[in-house]
């Protein structure tokens, strides 16, 4: 295939996904559905190469054991990787990122939350992510308002921020639902560069995030 007929292949696929209903996306066979711990699901591109330890394989070629994470424990004191994985073709770059820890906020604690006690956060979070991206040698870039919204019937903080990265800025979009005193964070991310690519994709993976009871 030429380049001309790739982009031209590209161009298309994004026009109708864009142009797809959630309804569609979610029936739609290029999506695995992620059972995590508590009842948390969330749809993640079959084709994206998991990252686990020495293990690079798709999500569709890894099987049910891949996407099936519900009975992983969650112990105190700990934060547990659930999932990683980056999109194909691995030239591009977009990612997921599903962690299980002890909450540091109570659901009671976000539901109070108004927008002054939301902005009041903001300078400590954006302070642990400098640290954490420092030891990868990157760095925040812009930080955006933190929102609050509910899943399932928990509360849950939306964190957006740009950062540094090898190939240009990327764009992080964080989803820290609470859930009594455990927090699962889905943390979303795309090269700035893309965003005509992923932007569309990465956003019905985050609204794709729920709990089935």
């Amino acid at each position: 295939m030429n380049m001309r007929t790739r982009v031209c292949s590209i161009f298309t696929f994004l026009v109708i996904f864009q142009g797809l209903s959630s309804s569609a996306y979610s029936q739609d066979s290029s999506f695995a559905t992620v059972s995590l711990p508590y009842g948390v699901k969330v749809e993640v591109p079959k084709n994206w190469w998991l990252i686990s330890g020495d293990l690079n394989t798709t999500i569709e070629a890894g099987g049910e054991a891949a996407v099936n994470l519900a009975g992983i424990e969650v112990p105190s004191g700990r934060k547990v990787n659930l999932l990683r994985a980056n999109s194909m073709p691995k030239t591009t770059y977009a990612g997921i990122a599903i962690n299980a820890s002890d909450s540091d906020y109570s659901e009671a604690d976000i539901r109070a939350a108004g927008k002054a006690e939301l902005v009041d956060m903001a300078p400590k979070l954006r302070d642990a992510l400098t640290r954490s991206l420092s030891q990868g040698n990157l760095s925040v870039i812009d930080f955006y308002p933190i929102e609050k919204t509910e899943i399932g019937g928990h509360p849950a903080l939306l964190v957006s921020y740009k950062r540094s990265g090898p190939q240009g800025p990327v764009i992080v979009r964080m989803t820290r639902l609470i859930i009594n005193s455990k927090e699962i964070s889905l943390n979303l991310s795309y090269r700035e560069s893309e965003t005509v690519l992923w932007k569309a994709i990465i956003g019905y993976m985050e609204k794709s995030l729920r709990i089935d009871k």
